[in-house]
């Protein structure tokens, strides 16, 4: 590999850069609005988490503190241009022709409600109310029925508001937030001027990316990738995860997450370390993580996940949408290597993971494991997260101080989300000032007390690998002086369900359902096995939402993928329609 390429590459300093050619930047063509649209493959991966999580929410709406004199009608006016602009903050995601479809509103003129606590009495009060703004900006997403962005503002004295922006992740990822909040702040200042806003930089919006995106791909590329993805990853399993007890089919998808910061200074060291060494912080992150799974887990070969920004191109950087990209390190600790060449191998790893050609992260999924056998699968078990991305800054007017506000109260005890990752850790890097850490860990296999503990596991190897950086792996050491760890079994593959299951059990089998079973699955349906013939996720989501219309049983998707058969849709078919014998 070249070393010039390497060396851009693991320092950040990407070739491709932001600026990108002019020919780039026509390469996208401006699609057709007439009907309904694509979605892109991050965007599917959102709507099959709102189905199997029922609306339940992930992104955390951005609060910004506005101090001094505020033209109210002047935000709304830049509100209503902000939606006219970017067309996704006016998308709905309907079910049409047999699967989920984006659908651009017209402009039409928003709605922004007000709220005025300035006359409440003491502080506390107003934080209270604060944190109800929160909540309602987080609740009743309808993704088929409503336009997804929210807006609303609060006045809590006559130079002191709170304008609450409320945009999912199907629609906007954090970078996208930023752009939302750069908009924001010309437009406002165009409406307080009197004066029409500049026009965008780029003419294509993100159903044109989708689409051109789409467009790289063909059947014959898409199997080539896939070949050299099973060839590469050939006999990579689930790790087995140091627990506090064994892990539970039954429990629900649903995560401990905790955050914490680390020490400004040693957060320094890091970014100064890691540039003495001509890596990446993420680089450097990544291999202490790498690290406290092997000597945690008992291995010498990890793979996780990671999201990238995927910015680098003009044909992204001022767009709003979700963007990102994946990377998969396949890393190999094995000989038990000093730090340094532990952040030599990983550095490698990183870069083939940058030069693979990456698939949807969902599709390579299925394409890895068709018959969805493994649970968890080793490329959705564990992901490690940087984010750098520019925080969100609205500058509206000199006379306004803006700034991020909280809704916490103060620290926050470990709490649940929903998610369906074993372990995912994202760290918040901003240049200076400390690094943010939020780890995540499935309810499956911990209790509250975990999230914490990994995270003080992380910090000292962290801090160890900052005094002895050649120091050997079998040599760090994360755990306490006494301190015990379990190992959950590695997870095996599910019990598939036997070929002549159907024609066992056709008594016990409604024949509105097994009508249901075969049109979804199609040849070969009477062997009771769901993923077969191409069938992927939607396919099982639009499926369940059938059965749901049409015969008001309720099956969550999360248990169905869990063990995707005919047997999971009886047991809970004959539950529902009982049910609904006892109410008529």
């Amino acid at each position: 590999m070249n070393n010039g390429r390497l060396r851009r590459l693991l320092t950040g300093r990407s070739g491709a850069g932001r600026g990108g050619s002019a020919s780039a930047r026509r390469s996208i063509p401006v699609v057709a609005r007439h009907g309904p649209l694509d979605l892109s493959p991050n965007q599917l991966h959102e709507w099959l988490h709102d189905q199997e999580f029922g609306g339940v929410p992930l992104h955390d709406p951005l609060l910004l503190r506005l101090r001094g004199p505020l033209r109210v009608p002047a935000l709304r006016t830049a509100l209503h241009a902000l939606v006219a602009r970017h067309e996704l903050l006016r998308t709905r995601f309907p079910v049409l022709d047999g699967g989920p479809r984006q659908v651009i509103e017209p402009v039409d003129r928003i709605r922004v409600p007000f709220a005025d606590f300035s006359a409440l009495p003491t502080d506390a009060g107003r934080r209270r109310e604060l944190a109800a703004l929160h909540r309602a900006a987080l609740s009743g997403y309808a993704l088929d029925r409503c336009p997804p962005g929210r807006f609303a503002l609060a006045r809590f004295g006559p130079t002191d508001h709170v304008l609450v922006m409320s945009v999912p992740h199907i629609v906007a990822d954090l970078w996208s937030v930023s752009v939302l909040s750069q908009d924001l702040s010309a437009l406002y200042r165009a409406a307080v001027a009197g004066r029409p806003a500049e026009p965008r930089a780029q003419e294509h919006d993100f159903a044109d990316y989708v689409a051109w995106q789409a467009a790289q791909w063909t059947p014959e590329t898409r199997a080539e990738e896939l070949l050299r993805w099973q060839r590469g990853l050939h006999g990579i399993t689930a790790l087995p995860l140091p627990a506090d007890h064994p892990r539970s089919a039954g429990t629900p998808a649903r995560c401990w997450t905790h955050t914490e910061s680390l020490d400004p200074t040693v957060s320094q060291r890091l970014r100064v370390w890691s540039r003495s060494e001509n890596v990446t912080l993420f680089v450097t992150l990544l291999a202490a993580f790498h690290c406290l799974l092997a000597r945690t887990c008992g291995v010498e070969r990890m793979v996780t996940s990671s999201s990238s920004a995927n910015r680098e191109s003009d044909l992204t950087a001022g767009l709003v949408g979700p963007v990102p990209d994946y990377l998969v390190t396949d890393n190999d600790l094995a000989g038990d290597p000093g730090f340094r060449e532990v952040l030599h191998r990983t550095g490698d790893a990183v870069l083939g993971a940058h030069g693979r050609k990456t698939l949807p992260h969902d599709e390579l999924v299925q394409g890895l494991d068709p018959g969805r056998e493994l649970r968890p699968h080793p490329l959705h078990q564990i992901y490690f997260n940087l984010l750098s991305t520019p925080r969100a800054q609205a500058r509206l007017s000199p006379q306004l101080s803006v700034t991020v506000a909280s809704a916490d109260d103060g620290p926050r005890e470990p709490f649940l989300i929903p998610e369906n990752a074993d372990l995912t850790v994202d760290c918040f890097d901003y240049g200076t000032g400390p690094i943010v850490f939020q780890l995540r860990c499935t309810a499956e296999l911990y209790t509250a007390a975990a999230a914490p503990r990994w995270l003080r596991w992380y910090r000292s190897v962290l801090r160890q690998i900052l005094e002895e950086p050649d120091t050997r792996l079998s040599r760090i050491r994360p755990l306490a002086a006494g301190e015990e760890i379990t190992l959950a079994p590695a997870p095996r593959p599910r019990s598939r369900c036997p070929s002549d299951w159907i024609e066992k059990n056709a008594a016990r089998i409604d024949g509105r359902l097994l009508g249901i079973w075969a049109k979804a699955v199609g040849p070969g349906h009477r062997s009771g096995e769901f993923f077969q013939n191409g069938r992927t996720e939607v396919d099982a989501a639009m499926m369940l939402r059938r059965i749901e219309r049409d015969h008001g049983v309720r099956v969550a998707l999360g248990d169905f993928l869990r063990a995707p058969t005919i047997s999971t849709l009886l047991t809970a078919w004959t539950a529902g329609t009982s049910q609904t014998r006892e109410h008529t």
